[in-house]
């Protein structure tokens, strides 16, 4: 009995070795910090006369996109819903400068636009929106099988997998246990 008890012991303390220095290598959370080389990266974009915005949509090989819906938004409110035409040309109407985020159902892309002779020489003529694929709406990402983010699992997540695996092999060996003694 008392050579059982220690092999129920031996067993659960070497799971929990085996699992612990998983801890280790749980990932580190992110310092979010606010520097400005960080935000999302704006394209200066000039307005023609009247606020209209001139774009276009294509895939990542470039390929125009028609019959796609962009919806233009401001400070989280919509501003305009177009729909491309032939060759991925959409047109918006009615702009003012100002910082806008132009969105498409695969790709979003962050644009200054700039009222007519008021634009930077740098400034675009056009806005260009490349749809991407890699864009997953979720919190926890792709969950597709190979894809499955494991590395970012949290400590207390890793703790908790810990903790439900060994609780798991010490109710078995208790169980076990239980039933020789019967």
């Amino acid at each position: 009995m008392i050579m059982e008890l220690m092999r129920s012991k031996m067993l659960c303390t070497l799971v929990l070795m085996a699992l612990v220095p998983q801890l280790t290598l749980a990932a580190t959370p992110e310092v979010k910090t606010e520097n400005p080389e960080q935000r999302p990266m704006l394209t200066d974009i000039a307005l023609q006369e009247g606020g209209i915005l001139v774009g276009r949509l294509a895939n990542p090989n470039g390929k125009p996109l028609d019959q796609q819906k962009i919806v233009v938004r401001q400070n989280q409110q919509v501003v305009a819903e177009v729909t491309t035409g032939k060759n991925g040309q959409f047109v918006v109407r009615g702009l003012r400068g100002g910082i806008y985020q132009i969105a498409s159902e695969r790709g979003a892309g962050n644009f200054r636009a700039w009222a007519n002779n008021t634009a930077p020489p740098s400034a675009k003529q056009f806005a260009f929106l490349v749809e991407n694929d890699g864009v997953v709406r979720g919190q926890f990402g792709m969950m597709s099988p190979g894809n499955f983010p494991s590395a970012n699992f949290t400590v207390g997540e890793w703790l908790g997998i810990t903790l439900g695996a060994a609780g798991l092999v010490v109710g078995t060996i208790a169980l076990i246990d239980d039933d020789d003694a019967s």
